[in-house]
């Protein structure tokens, strides 16, 4: 391989770390890979981090061909003279342990974007009490095929949830603009998008939480009615 000035710069830095341990990497790469196929998702993922922490460098290598990020070789190929990126080893790389690409990604994103849990999942399940006359909302949430939390109450908590949520969003937007921070284009877009969503769902929902009573939710004590209500 030919010597560029920017030869220590990433990401061509992280692959020379990584041709230096190859084989300590695929060793912890493989084990991983294994504990993934046995369903031991949290311990993949703790492995992932201390992995991540003590090779950070490798760790965004292995992410970024995992995740198949096209720019890395992008940028590989301007630090390599003649052609001489190692583009199609990184690719069979990326193969190799594509399996883990969703949990990498996941950790990659903690390590990068400071987040936690970015891409939840929601599973949810439908009862009716008819001796109560309750409907009742059951949810769990997952990150991957990790449980984070289960949820089981009538509509009206799913909705005082939502709205918590939807008030701290607000805030947070509130308090980005009162300090003229800006918001990336993409993460704009998705706002928007989420937003008309939103809007239909209420539309949508209007008809049924409005029906049988004329009393505005603005006069019910709401705290009386959750702490009163129970399931056996």
């Amino acid at each position: 391989m030919s010597q560029t000035d920017d030869a220590a710069d990433p990401p061509r830095a992280w692959v020379e770390s990584f041709h230096e341990s190859e084989a300590e990497v695929r060793d912890v790469l493989d084990g991983i890979r294994e504990q993934h196929l046995l369903g031991e998702t949290e311990a993949v993922r703790e492995r992932l981090r201390a992995f991540g922490e003590a090779e950070p460098g490798i760790f965004r290598l292995i992410a970024l061909v995992t995740i198949d990020i096209e720019t890395v070789y992008d940028d590989l190929a301007e630090q390599y003279d003649d052609g001489e990126a190692p583009t199609e080893e990184l690719r069979a790389l990326g193969r190799e342990y594509q399996r883990l690409s969703d949990e990498i990604e996941l950790v990659f994103a903690e390590q990068t974007q400071d987040l936690r849990n970015p891409m939840p999942q929601v599973k949810c399940a439908f009862r009716y009490s008819e001796s109560i006359k309750l409907p009742r909302l059951g949810y769990d949430v997952y990150s991957g095929d990790v449980r984070l939390c289960e949820f089981a109450h009538p509509p009206s908590q799913a909705l005082m949830f939502a709205r918590t949520l939807l008030a701290s969003t607000r805030e947070l937007l509130q308090r980005v603009d009162a300090n003229d921070d800006e918001i990336a284009a993409n993460e704009r877009e998705r706002l928007a998008y989420v937003y008309e969503s939103l809007t239909d769902e209420l539309e949508a929902l209007d008809g049924y939480v409005t029906q049988g009573t004329d009393e505005s939710p603005a006069e019910t004590n709401a705290q009386e009615v959750y702490d009163d209500w129970s399931f056996n």
